[in-house]
């Protein structure tokens, strides 16, 4: 890991980095994010009520944490991203799989609000694990809701997860560390901790992440973040509320089936981490 200097960032320098900086070192994501398993088991399931062997288009499918799985069920999965960090280990580990499975994954190096696919190609769009978050403004977002609906066929399904903006949480202290986690590099084998503040900015509706990894302190002393952490890595969400995606849906020309919380379909309400999204392009729409 490299060291970075301490500064305030101006907020286009935030955005960029909020949009890139996590996705640098695909290894180390893959690490952190190897128990998150529900969001995946109800994108595998969504595929298989729809019968066998659908064509899928995953927006922002990073390493494949979700692609990968569908290609084992025997899908095709078109898999869109904007990082070529993590496109190129998803093509690394699509070598380690079966060859069948290899074969019926694309990676695709592309911006989801134009997407880079033919029209009515898809049975299938998943803009699974927040990748929403990552349009900073609504004529974003309805691009990329366009988009969806474009490239499905009719009768095509556009599923998707967000967080549901906590409010409380939003107005955490800034300065206090939160999420502190002891672990051992995956590739460096460094004692590590993890820790996280943020900010929120309610003018644009988003939500500044600053993640910290320090070095471990010997046990049995206690973590107190140093003066100057071995690396900050930048996260910039853009949090969504339920209306406005009732109403991208709509703008978009989708049908909305249903908005659930935590992939279990339950009303949203105080509690509930993520909304996920389900809508339907009908028979009549081009």
């Amino acid at each position: 890991m490299t060291r970075r200097g301490k500064g305030p960032l101006d907020p286009e320098t935030l955005l960029r980095l909020g949009t890139s900086e996590h996705y640098e070192d695909p290894e180390l994501y893959d690490f952190e994010y190897r128990d998150h398993r529900h969001d995946v088991a109800w994108y595998r399931g969504l595929a298989r009520d729809r019968g066998p062997r659908q064509r899928i288009v995953e927006l922002g499918a990073g390493t494949g944490r979700i692609s990968l799985p569908l290609c084992h069920d025997g899908h095709t999965v078109v898999a869109v991203d904007r990082m070529p960090s993590m496109l190129d280990h998803l093509r690394r580990k699509a070598e380690g799989a079966p060859s069948d499975v290899a074969a019926r994954l694309e990676p695709v190096l592309g911006d989801i609000t134009a997407l880079p696919l033919p029209d009515a190609g898809a049975d299938l769009v998943f803009a699974p694990f927040n990748v929403l978050m990552h349009l900073y403004s609504w004529e974003d977002l309805l691009r990329c809701f366009r988009e969806a609906a474009r490239v499905l066929v009719p009768g095509g399904r556009f599923a998707f997860d967000v967080l549901l903006p906590d409010l409380e949480w939003l107005t955490w202290d800034p300065e206090e560390r939160h999420s502190v986690t002891h672990f051992t590099h995956p590739r460096t084998g460094a004692a590590m901790v993890y820790s996280t503040n943020h900010t929120y900015d309610p003018h644009t509706q988003v939500c500044h992440v600053r993640i910290y990894y320090d070095d471990a302190p010997k046990r049995p002393r206690a973590f107190k973040p140093p003066p100057e952490p071995v690396q900050v890595v930048h996260l910039a969400h853009r949090q969504i509320f339920p209306e406005e995606l009732r109403h991208l849906v709509a703008a978009a020309g989708l049908t909305l089936d249903s908005l659930g919380g935590n992939f279990r379909g339950a009303r949203l309400a105080p509690g509930t981490d993520s909304q996920c999204g389900l809508c339907t392009k009908p028979s009549g729409h081009v």
